[in-house]
């Protein structure tokens, strides 16, 4: 097959292009994440145009120089999750700044052509995955998009450029893990791909309705207080503030803080941080290849023997099986 990827490395664009080149074109061997390595960067990634106006992107990319990455856009929405890496800060032409977290799912929508750059340093490594739908995915269903999640979505490609960041999803963040990691290739994973962009898409358009609900059950401004709390814990889970001084910064008092963030995550703030700090820990064993004590240090455990139980009753299994060999990937 023959080389799509520039000598410069690739824009949004040209990954939306060699997407539907993909779609149209011969069939490939092996749609999943490519390996490449280009000036730019090095690592894997997956562009493919799942179906009229929705593509499924994903990389897991190593920086090789100290850059300001480009990338100029038709109008469209933009969703997805950084898995490792970040947190990344971009300037919009026109609107300023949009940050993006790690385990965060961040919305992006716009009505024009767009621009933004994004500073990037050599080294750098970043693993994401999501989905970008054009105003011709929502135009199938003309006049017709009633349920709550999908208007949400199309919302955000209206009325100039808009955002939004959707509450930790673990099954989001499942999907965008196999995005890059699965069993399948030829047509049964071009059929698995497509499904794992529509579940994406569904689970974000749940997960803005539920937002909705929640939005209608606390009010605006006690919902917005709760995902400031989550910020503020998230942007530093190692030294985390005390709930009375987390409900100090937020403006409200410990009680209603308590409540009102397990009321839209499901949670206490106790087992959210717990849980953020063992996804932390998996990549800290994973990608910086740290002992099992060591990482369990890190983010917060005195004991190796605590830290294990934690992370066997979180992911179903012990923190040394995150040694075992990565599940080598097809090339092209």
């Amino acid at each position: 097959m023959d080389n799509r990827i520039p000598e410069q490395g690739m824009t949004l664009n040209d990954l939306v292009r060699l997407g539907a080149e993909l779609a149209l074109g011969v069939e490939p061997v092996d749609v999943g994440p490519r390996i490449m390595e280009t000036p730019i960067y090095t690592g894997r990634l997956l562009a493919l145009e799942v179906q009229p106006g929705l593509m499924l992107s994903a990389s897991d990319v190593t920086y090789a120089s100290n850059q300001n990455f480009a990338v100029e856009m038709e109008p469209a929405l933009v969703c997805g999750i950084m898995l490792s890496g970040g947190p990344v800060t971009s300037m919009v032409e026109g609107y300023g700044r949009f940050v993006r977290y790690p385990q965060q799912v961040s919305l992006m929508g716009f009505n024009a052509p767009l621009r933004y750059s994004t500073p990037l340093r050599q080294g750098a490594h970043f693993t994401s995955a999501g989905f970008v739908l054009r105003p011709s995915f929502f135009e199938r269903f003309a006049d017709g998009v009633a349920d709550d999640g999908l208007m949400a979505l199309r919302e955000l490609t209206e009325g100039g450029f808009r955002t939004g960041v959707i509450s930790h999803s673990p099954l989001i963040t499942e999907i965008a893990r196999l995005c890059l990691d699965h069993p399948y290739t030829g047509q049964l994973e071009r059929l698995f791909l497509e499904s794992r962009a529509l579940a994406f898409v569904i689970e974000a358009a749940q997960a803005l309705k539920d937002e909705r609900r929640l939005v209608a059950m606390l009010g605006r401004r006690e919902y917005d207080r709760v995902m400031h709390a989550r910020e503020i814990l998230d942007a530093d889970l190692v030294a985390t503030p005390t709930t009375m001084e987390l409900s100090r910064r937020v403006g409200i008092n410990v009680t209603s803080l308590q409540a009102n963030f397990k009321t839209v995550f499901g949670k206490t703030i106790f087992a959210h941080v717990r849980e953020q700090r063992l996804m932390m820990a998996k990549v800290l064993l994973q990608e910086h290849r740290l002992s099992v004590s060591e990482a369990g240090r890190r983010v917060g455990f005195s004991r190796p023997s605590a830290f294990s139980a934690a992370y066997r009753k979180h992911f179903g299994h012990p923190p040394r099986a995150e040694f075992q060999p990565a599940r080598s990937m097809h090339v092209i």
